[in-house]
């Protein structure tokens, strides 16, 4: 239960961070910390038992039926990057509560907060579907970290998202793959699946999926542009982040999965080759750089090349030396993107050129950055120093031919000087080069203190770097299958290893001896575009090729969308039902399939469909529509499918309402087409309804009840204790299928609510005084006592008195029937979507009788409905996999003698979301302008009025005034002088 109690720390900050933020500001980051400090404490235990040789599992099934189990499970690897995670994490709390300017910033900690949960998620998986589920949330997180920066960081989260959606995707495949395979979902048991030994064809391919994966999160050629375009991210992100976390995540999956990939040839081949590119190409461009923070995103870009050239190599001292480095890395590079926060906050800039020489008046600040960047370079006695020598000695064992390791000695050499040349330019350009500062002083202890932490913890670990051996053992035994013979020492005598560092330091001593001399050269671009520039390239000419896709159906041409649609629908049908009926042939039907109500209701039909086709007026279109829905409704009725047809019902008298409140905006006819394209029209619509036609008569009633159908008609009772197949189905048997559909209902509201409010014309908040656009609404002109006749069909007001006075009889009826309808769907025809349905009808009902176009309710509480109702039903999942163990499973039991489920708790998130989504429409599809910007005005007139019927009127007459109907008609915008009869 440690690890559980882990998460759930971690969980709990993320759902406090809000409030944390709404009270405390930027100070949120200090109780963050100490909040990720007692989930260290809380995942202590395991820790201590992985150290032990013991396991840290936990596991508990998640969706049975696909024997998917939401486990976790501690080892070495996944130790590993827990603590990484949350004592950098902690320190970058209290390193931002100084960085960030002052305020709530809830987006940086809440979204923090939420990939710290996500990646501790991803190195605690032992379940493929948790640990992609995981490795995506990482993903959007570091997105919205890079998108929330503003305009700078538009652009770069997009590249960013797309680079990691393309990693995403490959690992889909790969867990697909590995899924299919070897049967399981558990990454302990697939690991250990004979299957990688056995075919290494297969083995191959995933591991090149295994490995793209990982080379977009770390940043490896060609994925690695997105790492210096995420340094549009606020400073506290990138130490995180871009140094300790996400880019962690892809050494994290190359750890994971070496225990199958370890011997595979494509697998060292590429990991090494790739590595050292990576290394030598990151190095080079750092050293172009003078913003201090891409020099830093580059040397992180290097160094992560240099762990899976390591990983790559695939020995035990090889993995020990991606392990190690992995630590020191973490350590320095965190700490030395925060030593760029503390310059550029006393400076007020990061670029090289512009800075002055900063060792003096910023002394702790130079020490702490002289120790960072001498653990990156490999000097002694940091503990960047063993795990560069480390990563030397492994590179010299790479596999393969006799030259490929000698070569990749080489180059890994190489890459260590300009290692060595671009640490040296971070100091000398920093601190040494540069004119005398003014007006600069050292960062405060609260700023200073926490960058300092990991850079300075490197030099003890070093000097007691012996302490890791157990914990670095463990990490590597977990990936690569064995027992490891695990030694760190500061110091091995004089090695190879040893003289390839003696001979990169001399070197970069004359570089940096050589530094005013070479930098010009240095920093010309090599290349005439960046990464960033080649994916905005790619991005553009994929947007024209899919515009050039598009064109046949675009969204402005309904009618290519129909003769596309049309079309496939065609070819389809026909060729589906000729293939049948030539290869197999079509069995005969069974029952008598002529009834005199189907040749009626198709004579209605066709009536009305002729009808619409050849109408002008939206209204009379609109009519005949509604009169093929009626038609099939009768139908439904008619063949004994009471539920379906009382959800056509409602379904068609809502779809009708809605459509007449879209149509207010719209002119009263169509426009006429060519007769060339009515003539196409024609032609395309006899073929689609001959195919049809074709289908129906080929598929109706030639088969009996299938197996499934009769499961659901003889063990739903059985199983639901309800006997409504129709019902139990929806919510119990496919209840899955219906809380998706139910989340794209609520999102559809949230769509419609989306763009319909950010609609503006001169009718919405018009500004009479400034705007001469604006249009008054028209006023209502008073009839003479004479002519009352026939105002009820001219004037709305008139017309809506009664239907209002109708309400005090139809809502209670309405909204009783809608209460038996959902308390009985278990069992009879009914459920909370057709309670739901009714419900809306009352808020139909209520809108229409209103004189004039208003909102139903306070504005959120459609919004309030469909959330209520989206998460009622996701609580209801949650329950049945705390009590039965499996999410959605159906809980039964019986209360005064009454059967009760939970699906009747799930049937009421169906009900508040519908009821949500229809109440969105007639506040939004509704409400005129003209009413929106006239509602004010009336309000005003009407409270005018209402004073004065109240004085001398009633004085004169000697009576008192009828309240009920005068307020119930100037609620809904009657005129004054009529409300007052």
């Amino acid at each position: 239960m440690t690890l559980v109690a882990t998460l759930a720390v971690l969980a709990v900050a993320v759902a406090v961070t809000p409030w944390l933020t709404r009270v405390l500001g930027r100070d949120t980051g200090y109780p963050l910390a100490v909040g990720y400090l007692v989930a260290t404490a809380a995942f202590w235990p395991a820790v201590t038992a992985v150290m032990a040789g013991e396991e840290a599992a936990w596991s508990v099934t998640w969706v049975a039926e696909l024997d998917v189990n939401l486990a976790l499970r501690a080892d070495g690897i996944g130790v590993l990057f827990t603590l990484i995670a949350l004592v950098i994490g902690a320190v970058v709390f209290l390193y931002s509560t100084r960085y960030l300017a002052p305020g709530r910033q809830t987006s940086f900690y809440l979204v923090m907060a939420t990939f710290t949960l996500s990646m501790v998620g991803l190195a605690l998986a032992d379940d493929l579907i948790l640990l992609f589920l995981c490795w995506e949330l990482t993903s959007l997180a570091s997105f919205l970290l890079i998108a929330r920066s503003g305009h700078s960081g538009e652009a770069a989260s997009m590249r960013t998202l797309l680079l990691t959606f393309v990693g995403g995707l490959t690992l889909l495949a790969a867990v697909t793959g590995i899924i299919a395979r070897t049967g399981t979902t558990s990454v302990t048991e697939a690991l250990a699946h004979p299957v990688w030994r056995e075919d290494t064809t297969f083995t191959a391919v995933l591991a090149v999926l295994v490995l793209v994966s990982a080379f977009t999160k770390s940043a490896q050629f060609p994925f690695h542009s997105w790492l210096p375009d995420a340094m549009a991210a606020a400073t506290p992100v990138s130490a995180y982040l871009h140094a300790a976390a996400v880019v962690k995540a892809g050494i994290f999956l190359m750890m994971r999965f070496s225990p199958a990939f370890h011997e595979t040839a494509v697998w060292n081949y590429t990991l090494v080759s790739v590595g050292l590119f990576t290394s030598v190409m990151g190095g080079w461009f750092a050293l172009q750089k003078t913003d201090l923070k891409k020099l830093m995103a580059y040397s992180t870009v290097s160094q992560l090349g240099l762990i899976t050239a390591a990983i790559g190599v695939g020995t035990d001292g090889a993995l020990t030396a991606a392990v190690v480095h992995t630590i020191a890395h973490a350590l320095f590079k965190s700490g030395l993107f925060m030593m760029v926060g503390v310059v550029d906050h006393a400076a007020h800039t990061r670029d090289i050129r512009r800075l002055p020489a900063l060792r003096r008046v910023m002394p702790w600040s130079f020490a702490v950055t002289v120790l960072g960047c001498a653990s990156m370079a490999g000097v002694p006695p940091m503990l960047g120093f063993v795990s560069k020598e480390a990563v030397l000695t492994a590179v010299g064992q790479a596999p393969g031919v006799a030259w490929f390791a000698p070569a990749a000695l080489v180059v890994t050499a190489v890459g260590a000087v300009v290692t060595f040349a671009y640490c040296a330019k971070i100091v000398f350009g920093a601190f040494v080069d540069g004119p005398e500062p003014e007006d600069v002083r050292e960062a405060p202890p609260l700023l200073l203190v926490p960058a300092a932490l990991p850079i300075v913890a490197g030099l003890p670990l070093a000097l007691v770097v012996g302490s890791l051996d157990t914990p670095v053992a463990r990490a590597v035994q977990a990936a690569v299958p064995g027992t490891p013979d695990v030694h760190l020492t500061l110091w091995h005598g004089f090695t190879p290893e040893l003289a390839i560092s003696l001979a990169v330091y001399a070197v970069g001593t004359l570089v940096v001896l050589n530094r005013a001399r070479l930098r010009p050269r240095v920093e010309r671009d090599l290349l005439p575009v960046d990464g960033a520039e080649v994916i905005a390239r790619m991005v553009t000419a994929l947007t024209r090729a899919g515009r050039l896709l598009a064109q046949p159906v675009r969204a402005d041409h309904p009618t290519a969308q129909l003769v596309a649609m049309y079309a496939m629908l065609t070819a389809l049908v026909l060729g589906g039902t000729f293939a049948v009926a030539n290869g197999t042939g079509l069995p005969p039907q069974a029952g008598d399939l002529s009834r005199p109500i189907d040749a009626f209701l198709l004579v209605v039909v066709s009536v009305a469909v002729l009808a619409l086709c050849l109408s002008d007026s939206r209204i009379g279109a609109t009519v005949a529509l509604s009169t093929v829905g009626i038609a099939v409704t009768v139908q439904l009725f008619s063949l004994g499918a009471p539920d379906v047809g009382l959800t056509q019902l409602l379904v068609e008298s809502l779809t009708v309402i809605f459509i007449m409140l879209v149509l207010q905006k719209l002119p009263r006819t169509f426009g006429r087409p060519p007769r060339r394209r009515a003539g196409s029209a024609l032609v395309l619509a006899l073929l689609a309804g001959g195919a049809t036609t074709v289908a129906v008569w080929a598929l109706t009633g030639r088969r009996e009840r299938t197996e499934l159908a009769r499961y659901y008609v003889e063990e739903g009772p059985v199983e639901t204790g309800g006997s409504n197949v129709v019902n139990t189905i929806l919510v119990e048997f496919r209840a899955l299928d219906t809380l998706g559909e139910l989340t794209v209902l609520g999102m559809a509201g949230v769509a419609i609510i989306a763009v319909l409010s950010t609609i503006r014309d001169r009718y919405l908040d018009p500004d009479p005084e400034h705007d001469p656009s604006y249009l008054a609404p028209p006023a209502v002109p008073v009839r003479p006592p004479g002519t009352r006749a026939h105002a009820a069909l001219e004037e709305p007001w008139a017309n809506a008195v009664p239907l209002k006075l109708l309400l005090h009889l139809v809502l209670p009826l309405m909204a009783g029937i809608s209460a038996i309808l959902f308390w009985r769907g278990h069992n009879e025809p009914g459920g909370g979507f057709i309670a739901a349905l009714v419900a809306s009808v009352v808020v139909g009902l209520t809108y229409l009788s209103t004189a004039r176009d208003r909102q139903i309710g306070p504005p959120r509480l459609p919004l309030l409905l469909i959330g209520l109702g989206v998460l009622t039903a996701v609580g209801t999942g949650v329950w049945g996999l705390l009590a039965a163990g499996s999410f959605l499973q159906p809980l039964h039991g019986e209360v005064l003698g009454q059967n009760l489920s939970s699906a009747m708790v799930f049937d009421l998130g169906v009900f508040l979301a519908v009821l949500g989504l229809v109440m969105v429409a007639f506040n939004l599809l509704g409400t005129s302008d003209a009413s929106r910007a006239g509602e004010r005005t009336r309000e005003r007139a009407d409270e005018t009025v209402e004073g004065e019927l109240t004085g001398p009127l009633d004085t004169v007459r000697g009576e008192r005034p009828r309240l009920s109907v005068r307020s119930t008609a100037l609620a809904d915008g009657a005129p004054p002088q009529e409300a007052g009869r």
